[in-house]
């Protein structure tokens, strides 16, 4: 037999390698491990002076992969997240769809913490003057 999935670890090791351009280029912090039971959700959450992104999935009846970014002001309040299928949008990069959401298997979940670590690299740059909800 076969080792069984855990879709939380796997979630979380795939995202570390994917997202590591953040700690590497963008000047965020190293990531901090997030878990809320009650949402069955779990992730990562990278800092910066400006900016948070949150990286999540989340389990259940329809899983899917999510990613936050909440500006930070220059006083360190927190403003409204947005999603980043939202911001690609907003800024006129595509369509949501181009930042799809649904995790329903393994393989599913691994190839959208690829595609959101694509769309967020190309997103960034246009992001440097900050962002408001979309």
């Amino acid at each position: 037999m076969g080792k069984r999935a855990n879709l939380p670890e796997d979630f979380r090791a795939e995202a570390r390698t994917a997202y590591a351009f953040l700690v590497r280029s963008e000047g965020f912090s190293e990531p901090e491990t997030v878990d809320d039971r009650l949402f069955r959700c779990t992730g990562l959450r990278f800092r910066r002076a400006d900016m948070v992104v949150e990286f999540q999935y989340f389990g259940g009846r329809e899983p899917e992969v999510s990613t936050l970014l909440t500006p930070v002001g220059a006083d360190g309040t927190r403003g409204r997240g947005a999603r980043l299928d939202g911001l690609y949008t907003a800024v006129g990069c595509g369509p949501a769809q181009d930042v799809p959401v649904s995790a329903p298997t393994r393989r599913a979940m691994l190839k959208r913490v690829h595609e959101h670590a694509e769309v967020l690299r190309r997103l960034l740059p246009l992001l440097e003057g900050g962002f408001a909800e979309p």
